[in-house]
């Protein structure tokens, strides 16, 4: 009895292994990564070796599996599912994780790099009332324009509000249909 728990036992932790994995599959990029097929082709034949080693315990699901309490069963539960599944899954670690601790790197140095370009503005800006340049950390004060810019990507265009326009330029007609 204690047999049979364990056997269910070790088949559901395989099967929600391969379950896990083809899950995440979809969500990121890991099983472009050279060596995904091998995880999941070992994680499957494992897991086939395990239901076919289930069937021994009941003899009411040799007739879904044609093969029965035979050698022939023995031989695709120990070599094809144990033996061939934990040798491509040893083959797929071994050419997978150094990929993945490479990727992880490129990935945390992309982040870095990025950290460092990028310059964000947040909290009090002190501004002039009248001409409104803008006091740096360093205690200079930079027009607006520059100050942007060099914290940011943003690119400036001068233009005339149509306020301006009245109160400056009476004699232009910018924004007149």
């Amino acid at each position: 009895m204690f047999d049979i728990f364990l056997e269910i036992f070790r088949a559901g932790i395989f099967g929600s292994v391969l379950f896990f994995f083809l899950f995440i599959r979809r969500s990121g990029q890991l099983h472009e990564v050279d060596g995904w097929n091998d995880i999941v082709a070992g994680f499957v034949l494992i897991f086939f070796g395990s239901i076919i080693g289930l069937t021994d315990n009941f003899e009411s699901l040799n007739k879904f599996i044609i093969i029965g309490d035979t050698k022939y069963q023995t031989v695709l539960e120990k070599i094809l599912g144990y033996l061939l599944g934990f040798l491509l899954l040893a083959a797929g670690f071994k050419k997978w994780l150094p990929k993945i601790i490479e990727h992880e790197k490129q990935v945390r140095n992309k982040l870095e790099k990025a950290v460092e370009e990028v310059e964000t503005l947040q909290g009090i800006l002190p501004i002039c009332s009248h001409c409104k340049q803008i006091r740096d950390d360093k205690g200079y004060w930079q027009q607006v324009e520059k100050y942007i810019h060099d914290r940011s990507e943003a690119e400036f265009s001068h233009s005339i509000c149509p306020n301006c326009e009245k109160k400056y330029y009476p004699d232009l007609d910018i924004y007149d249909d």
